[in-house]
């Protein structure tokens, strides 16, 4: 009886089986490492000529253009403009939660207070006051001051007017998206002693607000602009003194407790 010599299936040892497995996965995890950075860089040129053209000039063939690829050859990557956009709108979301993020509250001094009607309101609730306002604001002004970002944002380069409501599940706006972004201004809000429901609901109006207001600021030149963050900002000025002024109670008692406004 014969055998042929390549009818012969040699058996691998167990320490040679682990071996070629690991090569498998180390290759794989090559691969995923390329995959994500060519992602990443195609994001870059994607961004430079979104920052250049807009919605109306975004495409693949541009972007392929740019980026030196065939346009078949970005859909690899991405599959396809919408994918692309969405995850741009969901770059500068993260960029405005480190924004937001990097506002911290001041150690400065932390005495009781009074409102206009005499009533004292602790320092800690004045603090996380002014945290929740200048986290607020750095969101606004940085969407304000970049129409390229704003745009992306609100509709993801679409041509209609975008819906801000928090209530439509797949709506232009990335509501959900912005509001977990944004988590550090209800930390703010809840370091004031605010019910949780309450902060909540004026962490979302504010939001809603905001967007209102960059809508309606179109192009309006600087002066504009400058008016209309000073209304956003009195608008929350007054909007959390009315939420505070219930809490604190309209007796004059103090019914707040001091939370860790530095761990927010």
């Amino acid at each position: 009886m014969s055998v042929k010599f390549d009818a012969i299936t040699p058996v691998l040892t167990t320490e040679q089986v682990r071996h070629m497995q690991q090569r498998a996965i180390d290759r794989q995890l090559r691969q995923q490492r390329f995959g994500d950075e060519r992602r990443v860089q195609l994001l870059d040129v994607a961004w430079a000529l979104w920052c250049e053209t807009g919605a109306q000039g975004f495409n693949m063939r541009q972007l392929a253009q740019r980026a030196g690829y065939t346009a078949g050859a970005l859909y690899a990557y991405f599959p396809g403009r919408d994918a692309i956009l969405s995850a741009l709108q969901q770059r500068v979301i993260q960029e405005l939660g480190e924004q937001v993020r990097s506002q911290k509250a001041s150690r400065g001094e932390r005495s009781s207070r009074a409102r206009t009607d005499g009533v004292p309101i602790p320092g800690h609730v004045q603090a996380a006051r002014h945290l929740f306002l200048d986290r607020s604001l750095a969101w606004w002004g940085c969407l304000a001051r970049d129409a390229q970002r704003l745009q992306l944002v609100l509709h993801g380069g679409s041509d209609g007017l975008p819906d801000v409501s928090p209530d439509q599940g797949a709506a232009s706006v990335p509501f959900a998206q912005l509001t977990d972004a944004l988590q550090p201004c209800l930390d703010a809000l809840l370091a004031t002693g605010l019910p949780p429901e309450c902060a909540l609901q004026l962490h979302d109006e504010v939001l809603a607000y905001g967007l209102g207001l960059l809508v309606l600021q179109g192009s309006k030149p600087a002066s504009g602009q400058t008016a209309l963050e000073s209304r956003f900002v009195q608008s929350l000025q007054r909007w959390l003194d009315v939420a505070l002024a219930s809490a604190l109670g309209a007796t004059g008692t103090t019914s707040i407790e001091q939370g860790d406004l530095f761990a927010v």
